[in-house]
Formats: structure tokens, C-alpha cells, sequence
């Protein structure tokens, strides 16, 4: 049966309460103030919320707005013994799915209740359809991943504000619209916009909108992205870049829900969700006031973090696979398996274009390879390699990216270390005229770890 939350400042009617819906087989818990209840619902959500609609601290009305902000899903049916026609209007303008005035029968209870658990049974399975028709969230095995796919799971149904940060190319886009795909907003709008490709004189037009007259070229009012985005969801890619008087108008739509066209003296109402991106460093920016710190933490309700992929190398092979097979199916050429050979190349290689260059190599393969399997041969000249053909040095592969992504030491020695010292020392000495004291003075390193090289390099031959 459903978790109930029951919320009154008086013991005698939670008591009764609790006891009339454990008889129906719910599990209930009480609470005598609107702040235990929201703590409690926030630690973990419940089915259904009862509350008080009069009560010292929070109110019913409170309570109500927070449960629906972070659950859509979840009824509220509010109780109270001063019933009017206004507060029956203002329980439910504020999301609330009934209401109840005190004295009422069992039955009565009994009725209302079965009626908002269906209700929210009929949107549970909604959502959940939804979400299988828009496909997998995310497509990866790395513990990582599987975190960020478990938070959209979680956030999803709701309207907090998300940030998503990591490097360019990780997907951030990819994880918004996914995001977007499982929310009760799925049907309606996903406007992206880039801040950062917007020129700062055109920015506040842009996204708002102007109307006739408001600046020179203004012929025709004009809707803004905002508007374009109503009751869907705004995803502003690269917040990071957004002009200051830009930010200063974001802060009050995401405070009060509204905003002005340039030019226009009329507040208009805004219903969307925001989403934001950005691969710089937020937290820098606004503590060194390069970026409005009240508008920061607007945004970074929820964080959702992308590590690179050179720190998540056992998502390189699904992702491959995936993207593979959707540009066959896009041009409609027969599916492609990717032999070993190529497989391992791809696991092997760096990334430093992250996902983004992931899917240009997995797009060239798909377009240009002849026969029903990929090999190695089948990737783009010069994979792999640096300036002159060398080996391209994973500078930024790191030990704890390879132990995240459960890669053997002999394997991650053979794939980063042995190339990357051959490339490096080779270039060093190179330089120094094959001179080894002047190489090991310019690396700061002793002279032993340099012969050591060179008698490996006689040992292969």
C-alpha cells in the first residue's frame, strides 16, 4: 500500500488520522509541523501528503507549494476547520489535489484518498512510459554514468534547477535533453540556446524578445526564446559567458517566473524549466564576481557533474557501438559490427575531443567502411597520432582514470605509459643531439632513467 505523511499541530487528529489510514493498510507517519514534514519528505518522498491548512511556522499552503516543487506527482489534500471559498481557492491554486473540512466521516477520508493515490498511480505510470519511449537516458557502464543516470531518474519529475559541468565534448547537451525526455515536461518544448555564440548587444533580445521600435532594426515585435520555451525546457548552454545585464534579468525569471520583452513596460509570465551547462569553473567565477553569485545559486540547486571520457574508458565501447548504429540506421545502410581490432584502438586512444570526437570517428566509420565488419583499418587517417605521426601523448590520463575505469596495469601501461615515454624521450633527445646529460637536465630527471630507455629500446631490438 502507499506512505502517507500526515501534518497537524494537533496530536488528538494526527492520532486519528494515522489510525484510520493504517486500518486501509497504509503505512503512515505523523508530523506536528510543516518543517519535520518537508525534512522527512525530502529525506524520502511519500505517496501521499495530508496537512493542516492552518498552523504556526509553515502552513498547509507551504507545505504544499514545497511538496509539489519537489515531487509534481505526489497529491496534497489539505484539512482545516475555518472552511471558506477563498481558502478552498487558494489550496488549490497551490497544487493541491483536495480538500477536506473538519469534522469528516471515515468514509469520507477513505474516498479522497483512494482517489489521489490512483491519480498519482496514473502518473507514475505516465512518466514511466515516457521514459521508455524516449530510450535509454544515457548510454555507458562506468560507475560514473551510472550515477548521473540514477539523479535524472531521481530529479526528473521535478522542477529544481540543474547545473551540468565538464569539459567541451562530454555531452552535456545529451544529458539536458535526456533530463528533458523524462520529465512531466516532455511533450512540450526543448529550446537550447548557446550564451556564449549570442553577441552581447542581441543577447537580452534574444532571449526575451523586443517590440516594435525598442531598438534600431526593430520593425516587428518579436517573441524571445523564453517565450518560445513555454512550458517546456530552457537550456542555456555555457551559462558561464552570459553578458551581466542578461544575468541580472535570468535572476528574476528564475525568481518570480517572469520577465519583460525589450522595449516593453508589461511583465509577461514564464512557465519552463531551466537548465544550465558549462565546461568553466562557476564556483570561481562567482566567488571572484565575474558571475552573479545570487544567480549561481539559482542554478546549482542540483549539480551533475561529466567526467571526461579518458576517466570513464569502459564507456568508449558502448558508445561506440550506439553511435555506429544509429548512423548506419540514419542513412539507412545495413548495420556494421566492430571487429577487435578496431575496438581496442578506440579503447586505447586518449579522447581529448571527449564524446563529441567520439562521434565524428563513429560517424566516419559509418559512412566509409565497405563490408559487414569495422577493423582498425576502418578508422580516420592519423587516429590516434600527434604532430608528425607520433603516438598522441595522453598527458591527462591519470592512475585513478585507469583504476576507475578497471583498467589492468599491464593493459594501461601498455596503452599510455610505454608509448608516451618512447615518445617523449625519443623527442628529448632529439633535441639535445642525442646528448644525455643535457637531457636530463632540461627534463630534471636523472641521467639512469634515460639509459634505462635507451637499453630497452637495444633489449626490443
Amino acid at each position: 500500500m502507499a506512505r502517507i505523511l500526515v501534518v497537524d499541530d494537533e496530536p488528538d487528529l494526527r492520532e486519528t488520522l494515522r489510525r484510520m489510514l493504517t486500518r486501509s493498510g497504509h503505512t503512515v507517519q505523523t508530523f506536528g509541523s510543516g518543517a519535520e514534514a518537508l525534512q522527512a519528505f525530502e529525506a524520502q518522498p511519500a505517496d501521499l501528503v495530508i496537512t493542516d491548512l492552518m498552523m504556526p511556522g509553515l502552513d498547509g499552503l507551504a507545505v504544499t507549494a514545497r511538496v509539489k516543487e519537489l515531487d509534481p506527482l505526489t497529491p496534497v489534500i489539505l484539512i482545516t476547520a475555518f472552511a471558506t471559498l477563498d481558502s478552498a481557492v487558494a489550496a488549490l491554486r497551490s497544487g493541491a489535489w483536495d480538500y477536506l473540512a473538519k469534522p469528516f466521516a471515515p468514509e469520507a477520508l477513505r474516498l479522497v484518498v483512494d482517489r489521489a493515490l490512483g491519480h498519482r498511480e496514473l502518473g507514475t505510470e505516465n512518466r514511466r512510459l515516457r521514459a521508455a519511449l524516449a530510450g535509454p537516458p544515457l548510454i555507458g557502464e562506468s560507475p560514473a554514468i551510472r550515477a548521473v543516470a540514477d539523479t535524472l531518474a531521481r530529479i526528473a519529475p521535478t522542477d529544481l534547477g540543474v547545473l551540468i559541468t565538464g569539459e567541451s565534448g562530454t555531452g552535456k547537451e545529451i544529458v539536458a535533453r535526456s533530463l528533458h525526455a523524462m520529465s512531466l515536461r516532455s511533450m512540450r518544448p526543448f529550446v537550447p540556446v548557446d550564451c556564449g555564440a549570442i553577441p552581447a548587444s542581441l543577447v537580452e533580445s534574444e532571449l526575451f524578445g523586443h517590440e516594435r521600435g525598442a531598438f534600431t532594426g526593430a520593425d516587428a515585435e518579436r517573441k524571445g526564446l523564453v517565450e518560445e520555451a513555454e512550458g517546456g525546457t530552457f537550456f542555456l548552454d555555457e551559462i558561464g559567458d552570459l553578458h551581466a545585464t542578461a544575468q541580472t534579468r535570468l535572476l528574476r525569471l528564475l525568481q518570480e517566473g517572469e520577465f519583460r520583452r525589450v522595449g516593453s513596460t508589461r511583465l509577461r509570465k514564464a512557465n519552463l524549466r531551466i537548465v544550465a551547462a558549462t565546461h568553466r569553473d562557476l564556483d570561481a567565477l562567482a566567488a571572484s564576481g565575474q558571475f552573479r553569485q545570487d544567480l549561481f545559486h539559482r542554478l546549482n540547486v542540483v549539480r551533475i557533474h561529466l567526467p571526461p571520457l579518458r576517466e570513464r574508458l569502459s564507456d568508449v565501447t558502448p558508445l561506440a557501438v550506439h553511435l555506429v548504429s544509429r548512423f548506419r540506421a540514419e542513412a539507412g545502410r545495413a548495420p556494421l559490427e566492430l571487429g577487435p581490432g578496431l575496438l581496442a584502438a578506440l579503447a586505447g586512444h586518449f579522447w581529448p575531443g571527449n564524446v563529441r570526437e567520439l562521434a565524428n570517428v563513429s560517424r566516419y566509420i559509418a559512412g566509409l567502411t565497405v563490408g559487414p565488419v569495422a577493423q582498425d583499418a576502418d578508422l580516420p587517417p592519423g587516429f590516434g597520432k600527434g604532430a608528425g605521426g607520433a603516438p598522441l601523448a595522453p598527458a591527462g590520463v591519470s592512475a585513478t582514470a585507469a583504476v576507475r575505469a578497471d583498467v589492468p596495469y599491464a593493459e594501461a601501461k601498455r596503452r599510455w605509459l610505454e608509448p608516451f615515454d618512447q615518445s617523449y624521450f625519443s623527442a628529448l633527445l632529439e633535441t639535445h643531439a642525442g646528448n644525455v646529460s643535457a637531457a636530463a637536465r632540461a627534463a630534471d630527471i636523472d641521467r639512469k632513467t634515460i639509459q634505462r630507455f635507451l637499453a630497452r629500446g637495444e633489449d626490443d631490438e
